[in-house]
């Protein structure tokens, strides 16, 4: 792989939270990652209502940890710091979300947002129609998507990781090549063999012979074709596949903002049953 691309540098993640049992799941995710990347993890909760005590004991990210066999169950905060990573809670005491996640995102870029999506909504509260906008097309950011009503490719008791089948729906715009590299490194830090990664044309067909994809022992790369609505045809082959990730390139209007229009994205988000991983194409 071009080393130039460099897919998938991920040094700090965003983990904005609203406390649910459905969050926790995003959360694994989110602390598996930044373990495995030795990042830093940010925590965000918007409530003035929360107490700083209950704000401080979730996410409990130390009784984790222990859960997963990194840490001893008598650990210290400074204890964290061993693994590599650095844990940041944010409690923002703002009613409005939105400015919140976006006041902190200025001041702070990320690298990756991993947020909740509950189910039957689509998109997760905080990224309702008025926060969509200014997160996906002024903050320009990667955001994977995790269904509170699945297990995802990250253990929430164990920690371990399951990412052996993912799908890449691809088009000729945006070029899906930041989806691929994206996709490929992020299996190449997760993933045991084998792995399958299976490329679902979705709109306009693109011109396979001028992406790269990288090839690797254990790996296959599988193509599908098809007519009609391109949202049918990811989603039946996610369900097909038993897909563990779906990696989508994002454009501007086409990404987050048009969710409540019934963009590729949101479409498929709705109907996803795994994570969905959201790349931005390159600002021009």
């Amino acid at each position: 792989m071009n080393a130039l691309r460099n897919p998938f540098a991920i040094h700090r993640i965003f983990h904005p939270t609203d406390f649910s049992r459905d969050s926790q799941v995003a959360f694994a995710h989110a602390l598996k990652l930044a373990l495995v990347y030795r990042a830093e993890l940010t925590i965000m909760h918007v409530d003035p209502t929360v107490s700083p005590e209950g704000f401080e004991d979730f996410p409990r990210v130390r009784p984790t940890l222990a859960q997963w066999g990194l840490l001893p169950e008598t650990s210290s905060k400074g204890d964290v710091t061993t693994l590599g990573i650095r844990i940041r809670k944010v409690r923002a005491l703002a009613s409005d979300a939105k400015q919140a996640i976006i006041h902190h995102l200025t001041t702070a870029p990320t690298d990756l947002m991993v947020l909740a999506t509950h189910k039957h909504e689509g998109a997760a509260r905080w990224v309702h129609h008025s926060l969509a906008e200014p997160v996906s097309r002024e903050m320009h950011v990667k955001t994977l998507f995790v269904p509170s009503n699945v297990a995802g490719f990250v253990a929430r008791e164990t920690g371990q990781t399951s990412l052996h089948r993912l799908l890449l729906p691809i088009s000729s715009e945006p070029s899906s090549q930041p989806a691929i590299d994206a996709a490929t490194a992020l299996v190449s830090q997760l993933s045991q063999p084998p792995v399958t990664l299976t490329l679902v044309h979705a709109g306009k067909e693109a011109d396979v012979a001028t992406l790269a994809l990288e090839q690797k022992a254990d790996w296959s790369w599988n193509q599908l074709f098809g007519k009609g609505d391109p949202v049918e045809w990811i989603l039946a082959a996610g369900a097909e596949f038993d897909v563990d990730l779906i990696v989508m390139a994002t454009k501007g209007q086409d990404s987050l903002l048009d969710m409540l229009r019934g963009s590729t994205t949101e479409r498929v988000l709705r109907g996803a049953r795994c994570p969905l991983l959201a790349i931005p194409a390159p600002l021009i």
